[in-house]
């Protein structure tokens, strides 16, 4: 549905309706003042009123395309979708998050990094209007000086210590009652089930997020777009270390949550307007608001998860092109259920033919079948049956041919579960829905250790990793934007799908081959295991294994990548700029070649340092040659030594006596 379908104002008495339905209800009032206290949240609990989806109709909600609570109701008696979504909750939101920092401060570049990010805002402030006329802006050089970028390291360093802490301390309370693990575990689930997932955003007095509060999704329903603009402040990066705040005109809508007879309005994250939580209009300020009515207050905001439907404002669950195939199993399932009760046959039937049982042969043939053909001491036991000839007393002739038959009717009985080839077929269709593998939904038949580990990588590089890309983009674009985060970025944690020893191994090799230094091993290593390793301030972790063994000190860095020579205004504009991947073009005006001041390059001396540490590669690897041939050789030699008996040693040395 598109937004000029969204924004047609529906015909109904909405405001009417509104009243009618809310006079009976007593809000809390929800406005407070101060950072010590969080605004109420409006969310609540579910319903299962009948009248659920008139009231939304009253409301002029927009209609999903599918009602989410039937959506519900079929993942909760679907035999195939509850371990698909079960997969996908598990593998995408279960194994926590961690969070990266933007510049590696103890990188060798970060020094360059920050050099480049103070020079792409101060390019941006001189161009601004905002400041461009400000003398001191125009008074500011473009490179930055190595006792400024010094100076930044050091303010940044501080920001991103406090920065850490309030984002540890943020996501391990941002949930009064649940996890945020949970939280995310319970979005996924309605994400997949139903298309669409809720988050409640409070924030305290000062405007801060300070919670989220989980929303069944069945429960919410859109209302139209607004037609007007609104002119909202929206930060928007201009490099690596700083914000800067856009005016950005949009449209935004409000949500609606019916429990019974009440209703709550929303308002869209990041809608600075102040919405009534009653009535759903739009006030110029809170004052105005709790005037008009005491018990009211301002309406809280929705952040909305959905998988994209081009036709819709709202979500549709990628299963939902295989729903015959879910009503199809329920079916079947049902009809094999109901075989018991209604479509029972008998093992054997009892054929008189010329005559008829007497009453005494049919209660003797039940109680024989039920209590007399039981344990080893009835194992020959025999039945007896007796018959009389039918007709007699009838007006019929007995023809003196009477016959008694068992026939079973083993061949006339259902064996096993009918649909099996139908039901299995349609839980594969539902798993290709999801794109999974069977591993991943509890069918373990026919894989080995290969055919499992490849499973699980293709699952997680082309179905879970970009599942949690796209969450942590929202997370990061507007949660930690709105929080004024910058030096820190939100990332999902994936399970480990690679082998530890097979990682390790080959984590070992590169260090010993001098192909990675420790440093850089163990930061592979943190990757592999989902975990940060401890920094290591030594030098010799970052120089090859060899040098180390081969005696020779590692060399201290600068404290300033941009200690010594000093840099140029060409070095940032055309080289180093560019191979950093700068945002901005060099300006205008500055000249193009590469040139630098002060103490000139020693080219001998250079060269005389890279042979040097040749040599010392060379010798160290010769050495270790040696010691492993040495090793070797003595091992082959004390294999090749006999022991002797000491009473038998002796006798060789003894003289021969003449004869």
């Amino acid at each position: 549905m598109d937004e000029k379908t969204d924004s047609v104002e529906p015909s109904v008495d909405i405001a009417g309706a509104v009243r009618e339905l809310t006079d009976r209800v007593a809000l809390v009032k929800a406005h407070v003042v101060g950072r010590d206290r969080v605004a109420d949240s409006n969310a609540m609990p579910w319903t299962d009123v009948d009248q659920r989806e008139q009231v939304f109709a009253g409301m002029g909600a927009v209609t999903p395309p599918y009602d989410p609570e039937t959506l519900a109701l079929l993942f909760e008696n679907s035999s195939s979708l509850r371990q698909n979504v079960d997969s996908y909750v598990t593998n995408i939101d279960a194994f926590g998050h961690r969070f990266e920092p933007v510049i590696d401060l103890d990188a060798s570049d970060a020094d360059q990094r920050i050099a480049n990010a103070l020079y792409v805002e101060r390019v941006r402030m001189q161009e601004d209007p905002r400041y461009r006329d400000d003398p001191k802006v125009r008074a500011l050089a473009l490179v930055p000086t190595p006792e400024e970028v010094a100076a930044k390291k050091k303010e940044v360093t501080e920001h991103m210590r406090i920065e850490r802490s309030r984002l540890e301390t943020f996501f391990d309370f941002s949930c009064v009652d649940l996890s945020f693990v949970t939280l995310r575990r319970r979005t996924r689930q309605d994400i997949e089930v139903i298309g669409n997932g809720y988050w409640e955003v409070l924030r305290n007095g000062a405007d801060e997020i300070v919670q989220l509060v989980y929303i069944p999704g069945f429960t919410m329903r859109l209302l139209p777009l607004d037609p007007e603009l609104v002119e909202v402040d929206t930060k928007v990066k201009v490099s690596e270390l700083s914000f800067d705040v856009m005016k950005v005109r949009r449209r935004f809508r409000r949500y609606v949550q019916v429990f019974e007879n009440q209703i709550v309005f929303f308002k869209e994250f990041g809608d600075s307007r102040v919405l009534s939580r009653k009535h759903g209009a739009f006030y110029p300020s809170v004052e105005e608001l709790l005037a008009k009515d005491a018990g009211d207050g301002p309406a809280t905001e929705i952040l909305h998860f959905k998988l994209h439907n081009p036709r819709s404002a709202y979500g549709t669950p990628r299963w939902i092109g295989n729903l015959l195939s879910v009503l199809g199993s329920r079916q079947a399932e049902e009809v094999n259920f109901l075989y018991f009760e209604n479509k029972s046959v008998p093992p054997l039937a009892l054929l008189v033919s010329g005559g008829r049982l007497s009453a005494q042969s049919i209660p003797r043939i039940e109680s024989f079948i039920e209590t007399h053909i039981r344990g080893k001491r009835n194992f020959h036991k025999i039945l007896i049956l007796e018959a009389e000839p039918a007709g007699s007393g009838a007006g019929l002739e007995h023809t003196g041919r009477m016959k008694i038959e068992l026939k079973p009717l083993t061949n006339a009985q259902q064996s096993d579960a009918l649909f099996q080839n139908y039901d299995e077929r349609n839980m594969d269709k539902v798993g290709q829905s999801f794109r999974l593998p069977r591993l991943l939904r509890g069918d373990i038949r026919d894989f080995n250790r290969s055919t499992g580990d490849s499973a699980l990588m293709f699952a997680e590089m082309q179905v879970f990793q970009p599942e949690r890309e796209e969450f942590d983009f929202i997370v990061n674009r507007k949660l930690l934007a709105d929080m004024g985060i910058r030096f820190w970025r939100f990332r999902s944690n994936s399970p480990v799908t690679r082998d530890p020893a097979a990682m390790a191994e080959i984590v070992r090799g590169l260090v010993n081959a001098n192909i990675l230094t420790p440093e850089e091993g163990r930061q592979l290593a943190s990757d592999v295991f989902n975990r940060d390793f401890k920094k290591i301030s030594a030098a010799w972790v970052k120089q090859p294994v060899a040098l180390t063994l081969a005696g020779i000190p590692a060399t201290p860095e600068p404290e300033s990548a941009l200690a010594g020579p000093e840099l140029q205004k060409d070095d940032l504009a055309t080289g180093d700029l560019a191979a950093s991947g700068g945002m901005l073009a060099p300006a205008q005006g500055l000249p193009t070649g590469r040139r630098r001041r002060g103490q000139p390059f020693d080219l001998a001396k250079e060269a005389a340092r890279l042979i040097a540490l040749r040599d010392a590669l060379r010798e160290a690897e010769a050495r270790g040659a040696k010691r492993d041939f040495d090793g070797g050789k003595r091992a082959d030699l004390e294999r090749e030594v006999v022991k002797v008996p000491a009473a038998e040693l002796a006798s060789w040395f003894e003289p021969e006596v003449a004869p």
